[in-house]
């Protein structure tokens, strides 16, 4: 569900994503940063890894969301929701993992790019989540 605007690509409240630019900028882990369409970037990693990551700004990340995203952008590797209010279905981000898709926040997006298989990724809190439902 998209947050400010319903319309996709969702674009951000200030309609810009200066904040993850700059991160991605600073990141020891990337060499490169392109802009290919709004929100979506092709961060280029010191490994030489081309990774295609769109910044979402959704309530909540879902399946729907997603297969909208890839019908308008193509395939992905990563989506990163870049804002503090919004969020994304865990289940959601279990199945893109099948898919070596990442989902991720902003901060889960900059440990998980500094791993090889940077799309099975995940925080403390979802790893707990997974060892107490199994």
């Amino acid at each position: 569900m998209p947050a400010h605007n319903s319309e996709f690509p969702w674009l951000s409240y200030y309609k810009n994503y200066n904040f993850f630019q700059q991160r991605m900028r600073e990141h020891s882990k990337v060499s490169g940063l392109k802009l290919i369409n709004t929100g979506f970037y092709e961060i280029t990693l010191t490994s030489s890894i081309v990774l295609k990551v769109f910044i979402c700004e959704c309530y909540a990340f879902d399946d729907a969301a997603y297969y909208e995203l890839i019908a308008n952008y193509g395939k992905v590797d990563a989506v990163v929701i870049s804002s503090n209010w919004c969020g994304y279905n865990f289940e959601t981000k279990l199945e893109r993992m099948r898919e070596k898709v990442g989902i991720f926040d902003i901060r889960g997006f900059m440990a998980a790019i500094n791993k090889p298989n940077y799309w099975e990724y995940m925080t403390e809190y979802e790893r707990d989540k997974i060892n107490h439902t199994q």
